[in-house]
């Protein structure tokens, strides 16, 4: 069983579906000549889920989508996710080994996946001039992470400390959680399975998390259009690709799927919690599903970004959007969310499924 296995087929249709592109082209020049805040620099993307469940040809509309932007704590899904894969590998391996006890399994994961990972470690990585020599070759702490499993779906399960990094990165939404993940999987395999998965490009665009939160690991960066550059990064793109997979129970696998969407349906949404609520919890659209993202830049203003599973509750009909690099200046969060929300409104109601 290898670790790396290759990139997921791409679920979104090779290019944007016309009716929806030509209604957000629309309504953010209309935003434009309003004086809207941020809507010639953001990023968005919309993508139609219902009725294209497990397929490679899911509708969309975006903006700047395949711009690499700062995008703060919305990289904690990455951790997430390649802390889930692990687990499903290291459950593969005990299983088809036969193991049956941790050390046997600790022993195996290490026998099989160091060398793995030195080998698909990126050159981002392992050429960096600023990471210390540990920190580029360093290999998941797999007891950290992992440990025997108690229950009927994984031999292999997560630590009770992971456990709770995820309640605390993923529902709190706070940074302790992502750091003890981090330097529990380690930047070599953390952003070599990002790539192999198809989520990066390998020089400079995609999914990109090579900065723990707490300054306590020196960060590898990489070019951004929002700041100097960023440990922490994404396009909306390579974001809604997998976003897209986990919303159709395909990332890592359903149980997996299912368990990453339940840390993040009980996680806060920004449309929900503005003074009032751009979007109400009984109106008709329903972020059921979010992680937000906020960083200072090196100016010292404040970015914002969010990734979500939205449900329009009158044509019950589901979709994710996700959207970056707006940049709170003076305003306040309604001011600043609400050209956002209008155009992913505009967007989702022009979709005829």
């Amino acid at each position: 069983m290898s670790l790396f296995t290759g990139a997921y087929a791409n679920p979104l249709a090779s290019t944007a579906q016309p009716a929806m592109q030509s209604v957000l082209n629309a309504t953010r020049q209309t935003l434009s000549v309003a004086g809207a805040p941020n809507v010639n620099n953001m990023a968005l993307i919309v993508v139609a889920l219902t009725g294209f469940k497990g397929t490679l040809d899911h509708p969309w509309a975006a903006l700047r989508e395949q711009e690499e932007h700062y995008s703060g704590s919305l990289l904690k899904i990455a951790a997430m996710y390649a802390a889930f894969d692990l687990r499903a590998s290291a459950d593969q391996v005990a299983s088809g080994g036969g193991l049956s006890t941790w050390p046997q399994i600790d022993a195996a994961l290490k026998a099989q996946f160091n060398p793995e990972i030195t080998a698909h470690t990126p050159s981002l990585i392992n050429g960096s001039t600023v990471l210390k020599p540990e920190d580029k070759s360093r290999k998941p702490n797999y007891s950290a992470v992992l440990t025997l499993g108690t229950g009927p779906d994984f031999i292999v399960d997560f630590t009770q400390t992971q456990k709770d990094a995820f309640e605390n990165m993923m529902v709190v939404q706070d940074n302790p959680g992502a750091t003890t993940t981090i330097h529990g999987l380690g930047y070599p395999y953390l952003n070599g399975k990002i790539a192999d998965d198809g989520f990066f490009d390998g020089t400079s665009k995609g999914m990109w998390l090579a900065g723990d939160y707490a300054q306590i690991w020196r960060a590898a960066r990489i070019p951004c259009i929002n700041d100097l550059d960023t440990a922490q990064g994404t396009t909306v793109w390579h974001l809604a690709k997998l976003m897209t997979l986990l919303a159709d129970d395909k990332l890592v696998g359903s149980l997996s799927s299912g368990e990453m969407k339940d840390l993040m349906a009980r996680a806060g949404n920004f449309f929900h919690q503005t003074t009032p609520p751009i979007w109400p919890t009984n109106g008709r659209f329903i972020a059921s599903h979010g992680k937000v993202g906020i960083g200072p830049l090196k100016s010292n203003k404040q970015v914002f970004s969010e990734a979500l599973i939205v449900r329009d509750t009158l044509r019950e009909l589901e979709f994710v959007v996700i959207w970056q690099n707006v940049i709170q200046d003076g305003q306040t969060q309604r001011k600043l969310f609400e050209p956002v929300a209008t155009m992913a409104e505009a967007v989702m109601n022009s979709f005829v499924p």
